[in-house]
């Protein structure tokens, strides 16, 4: 399997769901990543925390919001931040950014990747902070 792989310019970054999973593409393990792109006033789907997974988001472009748990965080370019295990999460562009926002994020559970499954606990539910 390959160690490498080509993402493409940041404006192809995520295809056409806007996210890219590329741990498979580079034979990783351990550690999950993504490239992804939300346009301008685009949002997570739903609150979500994972149960085993840590996940660090680096954001590239574009301005956005990031509410982690009760607390809601502005998000630029070079914004890194920390998901612990079992905290409710989401994130959005700004309606007026300049670009789309574009992140990587990047997961690890201390496991293999492939014993991890599907760890995620969704909450349609609950509305964002933006929304309210």
């Amino acid at each position: 399997m390959s160690t490498v792989t080509q993402i493409g310019q940041l404006d192809a970054w995520g295809g056409e769901k806007g996210k890219h999973f590329i741990e498979k593409e580079i034979g990783a393990q351990f550690v999950g990543t993504s490239v992804n792109t939300t346009q301008p006033g685009g949002e997570s789907p739903f609150w979500h925390a994972h149960t085993k997974l840590e996940e660090i988001y680096i954001i590239v472009d574009g301005r956005g919001e990031f509410a982690l748990g009760d607390e809601v965080l502005p998000l630029e370019p070079g914004t890194t931040l920390r998901v612990a295990p079992g905290v409710m999460h989401a994130l959005r562009a700004l309606p007026d950014s300049p670009a789309p926002m574009r992140w990587l994020c990047i997961r690890a559970a201390g496991q293999e990747m492939s014993s991890v499954g599907n760890d995620a606990e969704l909450d349609r539910d609950r509305p964002f902070p933006w929304n309210v």
